[in-house]
């Protein structure tokens, strides 16, 4: 019964400082119920970075956008991003790679398509970084309601 409970108090310890390391805190907000733009705001702990869009085969993982689970609207062009991203050569890495420190915004534009499913899903997966370590992938869903038109 004593290893047990070590055992769950390891569990509950390894949780704590898993929950502790997340250094990317993400929000969105949304505008109009008809069309508009979702955008997401990463805010990056100090000395860290998550990865640009674009990375060579062989990098570490993209930062990415998936809303091919959303209903009742459609994406209209690419995700966009300020600020530019910096270029930099990654020594963990050894190649030339874009990533983004402190904050980045990115935005999605849509048309509603049909306002009663309509209901943006996305899937953001991203990589952190800093100096010396990588934070495995991580991966995370939101649900966003369009507001119905009044």
């Amino acid at each position: 019964m004593k290893k047990y409970a070590v055992l769950l108090a390891m569990i509950i310890a390894v949780a704590f400082v898993a929950a502790a390391q997340d250094v990317v805190k993400w929000t969105h907000k949304m505008t109009s119920a008809t069309e508009g733009q979702v955008t997401f705001t990463a805010a990056i702990d100090k000395g860290w970075h998550v990865y640009g869009l674009d990375i060579p085969k062989g990098g570490p993982k993209p930062t990415s956008f998936n809303f091919d689970k959303s209903t009742g609207i459609a994406t209209v062009g690419a995700v966009t991003f300020s600020p530019k991203p910096v270029k930099v050569l990654d020594k963990a890495f050894d190649m030339e790679l874009t990533w983004w420190a402190n904050k980045a915004v990115f935005t999605q534009k849509f048309k509603v398509t049909d306002p009663k499913t309509a209901k943006i899903v996305v899937t953001l997966r991203y990589m952190a970084c800093n100096d010396s370590n990588c934070m495995p992938p991580k991966r995370e869903t939101f649900e966003i309601a369009i507001p119905k038109k009044k």
